[in-house]
């Protein structure tokens, strides 16, 4: 109950300054009441003249009449002169001859003057936005002046009820709170904003004024949903709403319904495509879509005045295509893999080999989806292999572990990134001079090299990744780099439009021009700033939308790429880590013996996978164990000692196996980690 009070008073007090600011009076209220003033001003002057014309020719009709008697007056005299011998001729000596001739003309003039004001018509004066401003200031005027008056006739009542009786005074009081209270109870349960009715207007207006209930109402837009699946209804509210925020449209075609919402075409006969774009904010609204769920792309290349317009009503990958199976080996860098699924159902095919491509997200726009779709291809791939460079963070996760060169932290990217060089330029220094490209071989790989975390290069690495984006495609050494900031000054270079598949999940609006490689992007319908990055995981947002260009996609089509469960990416990794991977030349350490205990197997395919380096370290070991078998080396995830007791595991497996194999200790900094050498591992099996 208290709630409903409260809400009462609210809407009581919300209800009052309305009425005390006049805004419960519309345009067409004061229009109304001016035209009403208009003509009870015209009817007080009209009867007035009325009035007055009447009253002349009555004195005129008098003095005519008495003329008459006086004529008469004197026709009698001039008979008894004539009976008494005095005869004049004329009319004697009296003159006179009957009544006066301009007192008849004044009469034919007043007559006429009347039967022109009984003929005449009320015309009202058109009414003017300056002319309703004046309007509302006088009503305004006039109610401020009758809360004064009520206010203090109250208070005057008030003041003689108490000294005529403190009792009754009481009385009343206390009525005036229960009529109070039973206004606000109802004001609380029905918190309607009143609505006072128009005035009727008092004549028959000749033409149709303005700001009236007979002027032809401007057809206002109104909510798409409520057009239902009416393709006329649908084209008649896109139509109002551009119209109403100054677009030109020349034509517009019949709407395609789609599952997810709306195709109309659209002719535009003034403006560009920019220009549309620039209000497509403003048209979302009364429409009642989100700004990222109405977007507009060029339809036909020919026709600057050909638009598409996308009206997004639904989730239009609800449904995304399943995952794709890939057992290892099964396909080729050669072959196209589809970055996702476009709003139109189709995919996005692209061919990775000797492709640089870039990846531009904000945190929570998706950017892991898609470096996870890229790498889980890659590594079903029998002729590719994947660098994972994360100078930050865990770098590829799941698939981490099926990377042949690996880098956490800003030095070792250096590293990686140079080793990465030098085996490009070899490569090209290999190549006969009628080769154009290297081609990948299971002994000899394409290398796609992921660098997430681009901005935290060091100088050096920066400038190395630029070499390689360079001469890279034609030794098959080429970089994914993923950034949040894709903008010259954190680049390093103006080198977001460089590679060949440049993707835009959502990310700031800075970075859309840099990638798309147009100043005009955003007026051409590149809109991915407009997409909501995912705020956590229980809210999926817009993150894994996207657009894209590659060398068969150009237009700023709205594209969707599925995330790769954890547990999916961890399954496929031990499965592929297990089958074996491709090598790169120059890193082959001899086959592993057929013969070898499955420990001594499983510690030399990790060696294989991280390059064949002399050495690795536990921890490193440890993440690999981890993906292959979780259920076995995961036990101690998030544990202190997790390393710790992975390292005595491991070590008591290869002694139960008969393997001698001791760890060596390292000094880094004020640790001693452990790292087992791959000679030693050789010489055990020996």
């Amino acid at each position: 109950m208290s709630g409903t009070l409260t809400a009462g008073v609210r809407h009581l007090r919300h209800e009052w300054g309305r009425w005390w600011r006049v805004e419960d009076q519309t345009d067409t209220h004061i229009a109304h009441r001016i035209l009403n003033d208009q003509y009870r001003l015209w009817q007080r002057i009209h009867q007035r003249t009325k009035a007055e014309v009447a009253q002349n020719i009555s004195l005129l009709k008098q003095q005519q009449k008495q003329s008459t008697y006086m004529q008469m007056q004197r026709m009698q005299m001039m008979k008894q002169m004539r009976g008494r011998g005095y005869g004049y001729g004329g009319y004697g000596m009296f003159g006179g001859g009957g009544s006066s001739p301009m007192i008849a003309y004044r009469m034919m003039q007043w007559a006429q003057l009347q039967m022109k004001i009984n003929n005449e018509e009320f015309e009202h004066t058109e009414i003017t936005p300056g002319m309703l401003a004046v309007g509302r200031g006088q009503l305004r005027a006039r109610r401020h002046r009758t809360a004064a008056g009520v206010g203090a006739g109250v208070l005057l009542l008030w003041a003689g009820t108490w000294w005529i009786s403190g009792l009754v005074a009481l009385v009343l009081l206390g009525l005036a709170g229960a009529v109070f209270a039973g206004m606000t109870a109802a004001a609380g349960r029905n918190p309607a904003p009143r609505r006072p009715p128009v005035p009727k207007l008092l004549f028959v207006p000749k033409k149709v004024p303005e700001h009236t209930e007979l002027a032809e109402p401007e057809p206002e837009p109104f909510p798409i949903r409520e057009a239902g699946r009416d393709p006329r209804r649908v084209r008649e509210c896109v139509e109002l709403a551009l119209r109403k925020e100054g677009v030109k449209i020349h034509t517009m075609g019949v709407p395609e319904e789609t599952e997810w919402g709306w195709r109309v075409p659209v002719t535009l006969a003034g403006g560009t495509l920019g220009d549309l774009v620039r209000v497509l904010p403003d048209v979302c609204t009364p429409m009642q879509v989100g700004e990222n769920r109405l977007t507009a792309a060029r339809q036909d290349p020919e026709n600057a005045a050909s638009v598409l317009l996308r009206i997004l009503l639904k989730d239009p990958f609800a449904e995304p295509l399943p995952y794709p199976s890939r057992p290892p080996g099964s396909c080729t860098i050669t072959q196209p893999v589809s970055l996702g699924l476009s709003i139109e159902g189709e995919t996005t095919p692209v061919v990775l080999a000797g492709q640089h491509v870039i990846i531009v997200a904000d945190t929570g726009g998706g950017k892991s989806a898609m470096v996870q779709n890229l790498a889980e291809f890659v590594t079903a791939c029998r002729d590719a292999v994947v660098a994972d460079i994360d100078p930050a963070k865990r770098g590829l996760r799941s698939l981490a572990p099926l990377a042949v060169l690996t880098a956490r932290s800003p030095k070792e990217a250096e590293e990686r990134l140079e080793e990465l060089l030098e085996r490009a330029r070899t490569r090209i220094a290999s190549m006969p001079p009628t080769q154009p490209m290297w081609e990948p071989s299971p002994d000899a790989p394409a290398i796609i090299v992921f660098v997430d975390e681009y901005p935290q290069l060091s100088k050096k690495a920066k400038k190395t990744a630029i070499d390689l984006l360079r001469i890279g495609r034609e030794a098959m050494v080429t970089l994914v780099i993923c950034t949040q900031d894709a903008t010259e000054d954190v680049m390093g270079d103006a080198i977001a439009d460089v590679p060949g598949v440049r993707i835009m999940l959502p990310c700031r609006q800075a970075d859309v021009a840099p990638v798309v490689g147009r100043s005009d992007a955003l007026s051409r319908g590149w809109l991915p700033h407009l997409l909501v990055p995912s705020p956590d995981k229980r809210d999926p947002a817009d993150a894994g939308r996207f657009y894209c260009i590659t060398p068969r996609h150009r237009d700023p089509v709205l594209r969707y790429v599925s995330p790769l469960p954890a547990d999916e990416a961890e399954r496929r990794a031990r499965e592929r880590l297990a089958a074996g991977l491709p090598r790169l030349e120059g890193t082959g350490g001899g086959a592993i013996p057929e013969d070898a205990p499955e420990i001594a197997r499983l510690l030399l395919k990790i060696f294989a996978a991280e390059g064949d380096p002399d050495e690795l370290a536990v921890e490193t070991i440890a993440d690999h164990l981890v993906a292959v078998d979780p259920s076995v080396w995961g036990r101690w995830e998030g544990q202190e000692n997790r390393n710790v007791m992975i390292g005595q595991t491991l070590r008591r497996r290869l002694r139960e196996a008969g393997l001698d194999v001791t760890p060596v200790r390292r000094t880094v900094g004020s640790s001693r980690p452990s790292y087992y050498q791959r000679a030693d591992v050789l010489e055990a099996l020996a």
